[in-house]
């Protein structure tokens, strides 16, 4: 399969696609035939910008190009205006499509299910289109980087058995990889997608994904630790729970194990620059120390001399910026290298302290950020969302404190412990640590 319109002419045209917003339950004949009544030739060669539009027209485009297009550039909702015109002039844009696009999501609705023109599905050769991703930017500055359908799915199952009954729900902007993943591994995998437009409340999409019988989500472990706080978390009926974007934590994987223990639990490692890496099925933490020997996915991977995950992409081998340490049988991440607070020349990852917080039973939420200081540069904040049970008191701070001068060198201990009533995500998920202080 060279592109996304190719799963078009090679599965039956009943097969439901999408359950877009609103109800209106998509399918591939819809789709081949919308696509079709747009003039492939004009776009060929193309080099294309997407920003905000419907959900719908924007899956029905974004599968119109590919294979067309010469490049194809996602642009994150969050970014501003300045930022985007950037954006255009690195990857030389032709054309930018948002709003209406190019009016799939009205010829969708006006086609009758399970229609199939193969007259007016017919298209040119596919050319290796360019798919242009913004990385999150969540410990620095965004960067432009470089996939094919090839790339992306890469270790994705094609119509697994296991995987026909799924439904999935998508909780992110397709504009992002982490959504567009999800969107991937639906379309690969020959299963249902159920679509949300960009801006919806988690209210909203938990009630939508109840209503329409979702089985099947991926999320970050901050996401699921923001979903399980929701009243609406306990009606969902999940086969498969799959986490990935941030370090997945023991304490995130027993809070799935206990709430679905019939679901199949999967952690996947996966970046921008990498696109995915493996997947991890045990239930622990971290990954087992035979992947560096014998990676799953294929994809050779080694720890380089400042502990840094590398992978080998197609004989070039690619440093993750992932720092993880080895104990035993187990390699677990510690943190992103760029996004090391500066204590007194000693350098501390965030998302190591948050680790050992978190396995406090009354720790909902931890963020580990920098505080200014005079005498020593930064020093560490922690900010806690305890349990409703928990009244966070002098007490409690002692508790997280001494808990981590147990688990931790003296310079990595929280000088700060304090409480916080929410935590901002990024589009992606993920905690938006450029908002610390």
């Amino acid at each position: 399969m060279n592109c996304l319109a190719d799963k078009l002419e090679t599965v039956g045209a009943s097969e439901l696609l999408w359950l877009a917003p609103g109800g209106d339950a998509i399918d591939r004949g819809r789709l081949a035939a919308a696509l079709g009544t747009v003039d492939a030739e004009a776009w060929r060669g193309k080099r294309v910008a997407l920003g905000a539009m419907p959900v719908v027209e924007f899956v029905a485009t974004l599968t119109f190009l590919d294979g067309l297009a010469e490049a194809i550039l996602l642009l994150p909702s969050e970014e501003t205006a300045e930022a985007q015109v950037q954006r255009l002039s690195e990857a030389r844009i032709d054309a930018v499509l948002d709003s209406t696009g190019l009016g799939f999501a009205q010829r969708l609705q006006a086609l009758a299910p399970a229609r199939s023109d193969a007259s007016s599905t017919a298209r040119p050769a596919p050319l290796p289109t360019t798919w242009l991703l913004p990385t999150s930017g969540t410990t620095g500055v965004p960067k432009l980087i470089a996939h094919t359908f090839a790339t992306l799915t890469r270790s994705m199952a094609e119509r697994a058995p296991s995987a026909q009954n799924y439904r999935w729900g998508s909780l992110y902007s397709l504009r992002r990889f982490a959504g567009l993943q999800v969107f991937l591994q639906s379309w690969m995998g020959g299963t249902p997608l159920i679509l949300t437009d960009e801006g919806a409340n988690v209210t909203e999409l938990l009630a939508r994904f109840v209503e329409l019988g979702c089985n099947a989500l991926s999320a970050t472990p901050s996401m699921w630790r923001k979903l399980a706080m929701h009243p609406l978390f306990a009606r969902l009926q999940l086969r498969q729970v799959t986490l990935g974007g941030e370090i997945v934590d023991q304490a995130v994987l027993d809070l799935l194990a206990r709430r679905f223990p019939a679901a199949r639990i999967t952690h996947i490692y996966a970046s921008t620059e990498a696109g995915v890496g493996f997947a991890v099925r045990d239930g622990r933490a971290g990954f087992p120390v035979s992947y560096l020997a014998l990676p799953p996915a294929g994809v050779a991977l080694r720890i380089d001399t400042q502990q840094h995950l590398c992978f080998d992409i197609d004989g070039t081998w690619l440093d993750s910026g992932d720092v993880v340490r080895v104990e035993g049988d187990r390699v677990f991440f510690l943190g992103r290298a760029n996004g090391s607070i500066n204590v007194g020349g000693n350098k501390v990852m965030p998302e190591e302290v948050e680790l050992v917080i978190k396995e406090l039973p009354d720790v909902l939420f931890v963020q580990v950020r920098a505080r200014k200081s005079t005498v020593l540069g930064n020093l560490v904040e922690a900010a806690v969302i305890a349990t409703p049970d928990v009244v966070f008191d002098a007490a409690f701070k002692k508790k997280i404190s001494s808990h981590c001068r147990a688990r931790l060198d003296a310079f990595k201990v929280p000088a700060f412990v304090v409480q916080a009533d929410e935590f901002a995500l990024t589009a992606s998920g993920k905690l938006a640590r450029n908002s610390a202080s």
